[in-house]
């Protein structure tokens, strides 16, 4: 499968916590502005004072797929990683193994739900789009650009929150 070429870059240094990419993400999904139907989580720091947004990073060995029972975590054509609700039992299995923490659970079925880079859309995701004015989540383009950037971030993120 061709490697996707779109990547959501993540600034935690200018995320406000105000919550516009978790309503509009929920707004896009499910025509609804409840942040708990977001497939965009933010991960507050309180003794660090930084907000994370925590979005799927789809990775390029998915645990979250390997570890589903029903096989319904699958990688799509634009490279997300996104749950097949119709085989999808919510044994939540991709929650606990993701190493972002990033698959959030719809309060309503139970399942699973992770980024897809607005994939109905033609334009850039709605989350982007509604943070633009602090541009702590930017849409790169450009695969070699997306895997530098992802790495500078990931070390801020690391210092900020480091493995034990």
């Amino acid at each position: 499968m061709k490697a996707r070429r779109d990547q959501l870059i993540i600034d935690p240094q200018k995320c406000t916590g105000c919550s516009r990419c978790m309503i509009a993400c929920a707004m896009e999904h499910s025509n609804k502005p409840d942040p708990k139907l977001s497939r965009v989580q933010i991960q507050v720091f309180k003794e660090q004072e930084i907000n994370v947004p925590i979005i799927c990073m789809a990775c390029e060995q998915a645990p979250c797929i390997k570890v589903c029972p029903m096989n319904a975590r699958i990688r799509q054509k634009n490279g997300t990683v996104t749950t097949n609700t119709e085989v999808c039992i919510g044994c939540r299995a991709c929650v606990y193994i993701c190493p972002v923490g990033s698959p959030a659970v719809d309060p309503s079925t139970g399942q699973t739900m992770t980024c897809d880079m607005c994939a109905d859309e033609s334009g850039e995701p709605w989350c982007v789009t509604a943070c633009r004015p602090e541009g702590a989540l930017t849409l790169c383009t450009s695969g070699s650009a997306a895997k530098v950037t992802a790495r500078n971030r990931a070390h801020v993120v690391r210092a900020i929150y480091p493995s034990k």
